[in-house]
């Protein structure tokens, strides 16, 4: 059969998806996997084989036998990117993934024929791509976390164990699986990426929206778009609309391909954008954006998975926390993020109205960050019972400082003396960075039950401190949290703090952006060190609240409560005072 005239897609690859994957999770698990429409369109597009492309039994062309070497879909959060990926693994894994010449009268794709025993077998019409297996795929599944690259491989895994392709794919591990012919899946993140530079086939790349030279995903974009030109291979990519400041790779590729001068032309985006007219904060408009970037078919009345009363209630919610970030995640929209991490007059709102004074006593926690030359350090407490936040001390470098101005360290000393002296702190959280030898000075000074009551929490830990923080923020947008009223000395300074902090992105979860706060930039003056020690006082408060510290039998007040200042000290000198459990 003479090479077909125009281009034409790989039918049979989505067929054989259909035949051999289930549908990895919830109440229809086990069942047959059935593509919808908007996942089916972009596997036609990236099993496009391109007209007049010869058939070479001997040396089969791969890679660029198709007409685009790489993909990206850019959709909403919810709308089964993963779930797709999962299954084009398995494609690309043990199916018929490679250009096999045209068909011609009376030929057909059996799996018997390769190795697979369920029995199914595709007629093609003349003309037709045909296809076959690699003989040995290596594949990646990659992601800037670990955390999401199973969102991919943990739907794979049941994918394949539930379905045809069990007795296929029989080596399944929990971080990666054996191939036929020696090959394998493996799993790669922002963490783990000894395995780059290791020979693929195929790569899915998930979150491309976040991937960024700052965070050094670029370069491992990079490599494996090597790696993969070097083994005929090509790479399949996800990602919600992106935050047009990053400069991300998604945003790379998008605008590569929509240029004036020169689009690059061998990658496909499928992208579906609202109109521009409709504003995403306007919850008429956002009902409008949600049924156009969610399509019919996804949707739960035509016997879909989404809800759209379900995507309302996420999305007017995270709207209210951060539009930019609901208007990507659920509306599909490329908005920038704002630099700012949080609302300065929204945190100076939840101030008290009357001046407060958290009595002696109270159950209360700590938290510690900063400095000791060139930035602030603060000390911040939080009243178990209540959720009231108030800085029990704060020292600032001053703008006119001379050179050798430091952090006063006795000062700090005391106050965390007179802190543990006058209320019940359940814990301290603090960041240990060039205050080490304190906090170890601390952690042997204040014990109860055998055990340290002041811990280590490195904000550099970014994928942890993110979580807390977005706690913490939560907390303030829900009303959980209050703070000193503005009469209180150090309330200008707390409120100014968390109004300087900018957001540095560092991944992405089922509920949204996952962020830590810098400065705007290292030699910024401009101070943020309140907002860490409020996000560590806050998490140390989560721990009490989880521990039943509220809940629990009345304990006497601390030991050191009613002490004078050189009973503290003597007592940090070794005194025989008992603490009290």
């Amino acid at each position: 059969m003479p090479p077909a005239d125009r281009n034409r897609p790989l039918t049979v690859a989505t067929d054989w998806i259909e035949a051999h994957c289930v549908i990895p999770d919830g109440f229809r698990k086990g069942e047959p996997f059935r593509l919808y429409d908007i996942q089916l369109r972009y596997l036609l597009n990236f099993y496009l084989v391109r007209a007049g492309t010869p058939w070479m039994p001997d040396n089969p062309i791969m890679a660029p036998a198709f007409v685009h070497r790489r993909g990206l879909l850019i959709g909403p959060q919810k709308l089964g990117k993963n779930p797709l990926l999962a299954a084009q693994c398995t494609l690309e894994a043990v199916g018929p993934s490679v250009f096999a010449g045209w068909a011609g009268r009376n030929d057909g794709y059996a799996c018997a024929d390769e190795g697979c025993a369920c029995g199914w077998e595709y007629p093609y019409a003349r003309g037709e791509p045909m296809g076959m297996s690699r003989p040995t795929a290596l594949i990646q599944i990659t992601a800037f976390s670990q955390d999401a690259t199973d969102n991919t491989y943990g739907a794979l895994r049941p994918m394949i164990e539930d379905g045809p392709l069990s007795s296929v794919i029989r080596n399944r591990g929990e971080e990666f699986m054996r191939l036929p012919r020696g090959g394998k899946i493996e799993t790669v993140s922002s963490s783990a990426q000894s395995r780059l530079g290791n020979p693929i086939t195929f790569v899915v790349q998930d979150e491309l929206g976040i991937w960024t030279t700052t965070n050094g995903m670029r370069d491992v974009a990079n490599t494996q778009y090597r790696g993969l030109a070097g083994m005929s291979g090509r790479a399949s990519c996800v990602s919600n609309a992106y935050d047009p400041a990053r400069h991300s790779v998604a945003q790379e590729m998008l605008e590569s391909t929509t240029r004036a001068d020169e689009p690059v032309t061998d990658v496909y985006v499928q992208f579906e954008r609202p109109p521009a007219s409709l504003s995403y904060g306007n919850k008429r408009d956002r009902a409008k954006i949600h049924r156009i970037v969610y399509p019919p078919e996804v949707r739960r009345e035509n016997g879909g998975h989404i809800d759209l009363e379900a995507i309302e209630a996420e999305a007017s919610d995270l709207v209210a926390r951060d539009p930019a970030q609901a208007a990507r995640f659920f509306g599909n929209l490329l908005v920038k993020g704002g630099g700012q991490a949080w609302d300065s007059e929204h945190f100076a709102s939840l101030a008290v109205t009357r001046p407060k004074v958290v009595p002696d006593g109270a159950l209360i926690t700590l938290g510690f960050d900063g400095s000791r030359l060139w930035d602030a350090t603060a000390l911040i407490g939080t009243e178990v019972a209540s959720g009231y936040q108030w800085v029990i001390n704060a020292w600032e470098r001053p703008r006119m400082a001379n050179q050798g101005w430091e952090v006063p360290i006795a000062e700090v000393d005391e106050a965390v003396d007179a802190a543990f002296a006058r209320w019940d702190v359940w814990r301290m959280l603090g960041d240990p960075p060039y205050w080490e030898t304190a906090i170890a000075r601390w952690q042997a000074a204040y014990m109860r039950d055998g055990k340290p009551r002041v811990l280590e929490y490195w904000t550099l830990k970014h994928r942890a401190m993110a979580y807390i923080t977005r706690a913490w923020s939560d907390a303030m947008h829900d009303g959980e949290l209050s703070h000193c009223a503005r009469s209180d000395r150090f309330c200008e300074m707390f409120v100014r703090h968390v109004g300087n902090a900018v957001r540095k992105d560092v991944g992405v979860d089922d509920i949204g952006d996952l962020y830590v706060v810098e400065k705007e930039a290292s030699n910024s003056l401009e101070k943020i060190d309140c907002a860490p020690a409020a996000i560590l006082s806050w998490e140390a408060r989560t721990q009490a609240v989880a521990a039943g510290a509220l809940n629990l039998p009345e304990r006497p007040r601390s030991g050191y409560a009613g002490r004078s200042k050189d009973e503290i000290v003597a007592r940090l000198r070794g005194d025989p005072w008992p603490i009290p459990k």
